[in-house]
Formats: structure tokens, sequence, C-alpha cells
């Protein structure tokens, strides 16, 4: 993990651990359930074995770790020597142990690629699935693009150069003599090693055509509002205000790799009046992925976005209503002293549960 480890979610510690608590600096790089964000190269971090996450978060509280390709990892640096002790250490990589991204399809598999995989099979095991008692993690879920980013990076001597960093340098050795045409084929078969996804539960349809795509034009409506679009604009940077203006501090989505979060500014407590002179951000405040922007799209456009399995993270109409009724962060919109949504939270969640029961339509 080269790009910034943090954690993304809630957190409730083991007993026998420190509490660690959720900011908006975990989740800007590795999202909310520790998907990762390609855009910013933060790997996928959810579910990954703690041993190892600790291990990963150690080096880089210790200096085992240097910035990373090209000094991305500077922030990731930073955040972990915050981190106050060894057992707040282990607390934030048994959290992330436990988060639970979302499961993704295999990838073609591609010619050559077995042959390629064969001497990576004994660490990381014959699916890429991981082998806990070798310390090599699962790889057949993790960003291609992160994949092929570390192992040039062990190749051409950006990682695994520390004299404490005894795996690192293992797979800075493996890694030695790979061209970029091998290190593509390895990182194709590693895709190609997926479990086919189960296929979704059917649903029941409950609700008519013209009732779901009444309920979508309020979804619509809702996403396209000011509180929901400036964190979901349709460029890099977020907006601000009713009128939802540019940003004016120049912060963008790619601000979190130099240690710029919606929290280093923005307190979480209100001040003053409660918006001056800057409007409380909740703890978790982070920008969404590129591809879930909602300004300036259409009905249609909006529906195809939120119906698309690789843009919505695989989630099925009835697990976009669950995600509606329980995110922390979709809720707040309706906590923060200003203009609301159109709808409340409840009027919403109703909404997407008809459009859901209705199959999803989307208009023309």
């Amino acid at each position: 993990m080269a790009a910034p480890l943090a954690l993304g979610v809630p957190l409730r510690a083991e007993p026998e651990t420190h509490a660690v608590e959720p900011t908006a600096a975990c989740v800007s790089c590795h999202g909310l359930r520790g998907e990762g964000r390609s855009a910013l190269d933060a790997p996928r971090i959810g579910g990954l074995d703690a041993a190892y996450v600790e291990r990963q978060l150690m080096g880089w509280r210790l200096g085992h770790r240097d910035g990373g390709v090209d000094g991305v990892g500077d922030a990731m640096a930073a955040l972990a020597r915050g981190l106050r002790d060894d057992e707040a250490v282990k607390a934030l990589a048994v959290a992330v142990s436990k988060q639970q991204p979302p499961a993704l399809p295999p990838t073609p598999a591609v010619k050559g690629g077995a042959e390629a995989y064969t001497p990576c099979a004994a660490c990381h095991g014959a699916a890429a699935e991981g082998v806990a008692a070798l310390h090599g993690p699962a790889l057949r879920d993790q960003d291609p693009a992160y994949l092929r980013l570390q192992l040039q990076a062990f190749r051409d001597g950006q990682r695994g150069t520390h004299p404490e960093d005894t795996y690192g340098q293992q797979m800075a050795a493996l890694a030695a003599g790979l061209d970029d045409a091998t290190i593509d084929l390895l990182v194709a078969h590693i895709g190609a090693l997926r479990p086919p996804l189960p296929e979704p539960e059917p649903v029941a349809i409950t609700a008519s055509r013209e009732e779901g795509l009444a309920a979508f034009a309020d979804i619509h409506a809702v996403s396209t509002h000011p509180r929901c679009m400036n964190c979901h604009p349709a460029g890099d940077a977020p907006l601000q205000t009713d009128a939802s203006t540019p940003h004016i501090m120049g912060i963008t989505r790619f601000s979190p790799q130099q240690g710029q979060h919606c929290s280093t500014c923005h307190a979480v407590a209100p001040v003053g009046d409660g918006q001056a002179p800057l409007p409380p951000a909740d703890s978790l405040w982070n920008m969404p992925p590129a591809e879930m922007g909602f300004q300036g799209r259409t009905a249609a456009e909006l529906c195809a976005q939120l119906t698309d399995p690789t843009v919505n993270g695989y989630r099925t109409p009835t697990d976009l209503a669950a995600h509606v009724e329980e995110d922390h962060l979709l809720i707040t919109s309706w906590r923060s002293g200003r203009t609301p949504p159109p709808l409340s939270h409840p009027e919403l969640v109703e909404r997407f549960r008809t459009w859901a029961a209705a199959g999803a339509p989307c208009p023309e």
C-alpha cells in the first residue's frame, strides 16, 4: 500500500484496544467501505488481513516506508505518525480488516497469465486470496492500476529498500526482472481470479412503472439540489452555498494527497451563529468518486448512473434504498443548518423504495 492508508468507517475498537475515532482523512482516500479511490492511487483496504494492515501502518509510522511513488504517500506517513501508540495502530488495523467493500466481478482471462503468476502463488495464494501465514496479502480484489503501480515501484527501487522492510525487500527482489508487459499480464490475471458475483435476488414488482417514474422525478430533484450536488459536482472541486459556487479555497478531490481534508478548516462543532466564519463539517466529510457526480445530470442520465453496478458500488436498486436510508453523510444533509433538500429524509427513502419496487424504471 503506497497511497494513504486510513480508516473509512466509524470505529468501535475491540475492548482490549484503544478507541480510534474516524476522520475525513480516512474516507477521503479509501472510501467509506474501504473500497479505495483509483483517482487518488489509494488502495482497496477493506477486509485485508489485520496483521498485514498493522505491519504497513507501523512501516509508515516508523519510517520503514518512504513517501511512496512520487511522494503520494507523504500524507499517509504523517497520518500514521499521528497514531498515538501501538495499540491505536492495532485497533485501526482490526477495524480495517472488518470493513466490507463491494465484491468485484472477475475480469477476462488472459493467455499466459497463469504462467506469469506461478511464482506469486506461494505467498499470495493460488487464487490471489492471500496467505496470512506467509504475510502475503490478498490481491485479487485490488484496483489493477494500483497493483501495476506497486509492482513498478518495487521493480524501480521506489519501494522495498529500507533494511527493516523485510517483506518489501523480498517483493523488490522478485519484481526486479519484470518488464511492463509482464506486469500488465500479471495484473490482468489477478483480476481474472476473482470468483463470479452471485446473481441478485429477484425483486417482486409491486409498484407500477408510472409510480416508479414519479418517484424517480423526486429523487432527481433531491440529487440535483445544492445540499447534495455541492459534494457531487461535475468536476473535481466541491461547490458551496445555495448558489453552488466553486470552493473559494481551491480545494479539490485530490487535496487529501497533500494532507488537506475538509476538517482541516471546518470545525465539527458550530462556531458563532453556526455558519460563520465557516460552516461546521461532519467528521467524515469527503468527496465521492467522480463518477458519482450529479451536477448537470438529466433525470435519464442520473438514472442510468444509479443503475450502473460498476458506478454505484454493485448495488441493486433495493441496496440503493437501504444506502439512502442508512448512509451517515447523506443524512447530515438534513442536519447542516442550511437550506434542506426539497424532501425530508424519510420521504426520500420512501421514493427510493417505490422506484425499486417498480423495477427501477428510467425516464426516456
